[in-house]
């Protein structure tokens, strides 16, 4: 009778930890285990406290990252910055900070999405390309500046503005250029992407405009990493 007791006990222990191992931990005001995780990526000069002003930190549900770059810019291939100038390995940081938030907050390693602004697009560009991390990459007024030779099966939506003087649309050095860099088209860039969604918004230039959190999230969100 004893022993009974003794094992009815011990499974009635497993059965709590099983239940609290499989329940959703809250890591903050509407947010739980597996959350979806954006990781926000700020332009040259600027940080990660800017991209508090974009708009995803008003998304219920979802986790958001405002990583600093490297003295304020990120090494996006063959730009920009401090950065580039140190060949910092920004893809590796980046992977680096979702795999803490994936152990310690509750982030979903199949559904990281990085979305990012001018330098920020550049690196978010550069992360697809060089990791299997992001399911999705929202880019908005930026340039594809990285090698992407076999990039995996990612989501993309590109926004640019076709009045947008420091990363012209169509290529080049713009004439409001900061980095004086030639970049390549919005067409060249989204090349190795056949199915990324484009999105030209006319007389616009080189902004993040209110609401464009919405329109990338919208398109982001049922994207999943694929093994």
């Amino acid at each position: 009778m004893r022993r009974r007791r003794v094992r009815a006990a011990v499974v009635a222990a497993l059965v709590t930890i099983l239940a609290a191992a499989c329940s959703p931990v809250t890591v903050g005001s509407g947010v739980t285990m597996l959350t979806p995780l954006v990781v926000v990526l700020h332009g040259l000069g600027g940080s990660g406290g800017d991209t508090r002003t974009f708009g995803f930190d008003e998304i219920e549900g979802v986790l958001v990252a405002h990583p600093d770059g490297v003295e304020r810019s990120w090494n996006a291939g063959t730009c920009c910055g401090k950065a580039h100038e140190q060949r910092v390995d920004d893809v590796a940081r980046l992977d680096a900070l979702v795999a803490r938030m994936v152990a310690e907050e509750g982030a979903d390693p199949d559904r990281v999405y990085a979305v990012g602004f001018s330098n920020g697009a550049m690196m978010a560009y550069a992360w697809a390309c060089g990791s299997r991390t992001p399911a999705g990459i929202g880019v908005v007024g930026g340039a594809r500046v990285a090698p992407c030779p076999d990039p995996g099966p990612v989501a993309v939506v590109a926004v640019h503005g076709d009045a947008d003087r420091s990363v012209p649309i169509g290529g080049g050095v713009g004439p409001r250029s900061v980095t004086r860099h030639d970049y390549p088209s919005l067409d060249e860039s989204l090349a190795p992407f056949p199915d990324a969604v484009r999105i030209v918004l006319p007389g616009v230039g080189h902004e993040w405009r209110p609401g464009t959190a919405d329109v990338l999230w919208q398109r982001l969100r049922t994207a999943v990493r694929q093994p």
